[in-house]
């Protein structure tokens, strides 16, 4: 699955991958820039500004293992149940 922009949520996904055995290091590459505009006065320096960023996991044995979805994402994207695993909140 293709790295994308959810405008609706102001969200960027990244690619999606395959974890095939424990603590196997997978590099990303992936780049998004999103522009916000905060007004200036009367007092910005005392605005929060978060960025969120969620990891999410599916299991692709109870869909019937990688091989049946080698080639065929777009079916994958629909039937895979995505679960949110865990979340980092940096200040910036």
């Amino acid at each position: 699955m293709p790295a994308q922009i959810m405008d609706e949520n102001s969200s960027f996904l990244s690619k999606a991958f395959l974890i095939r055995y424990c603590e196997e290091e997978v590099e990303v590459n992936d780049i998004v820039q999103f522009r916000a505009e905060l007004e200036v006065e009367p007092d910005y320096l005392n605005t929060e500004f978060f960025l969120e960023i969620d990891l999410f996991f599916s299991d692709l044995a109870s869909l019937g293992g990688p091989e049946k979805w080698q080639g065929n994402y777009t079916k994958y994207e629909e039937e895979a149940q995505f679960k949110l695993v865990n979340t980092q909140r940096f200040r910036i």
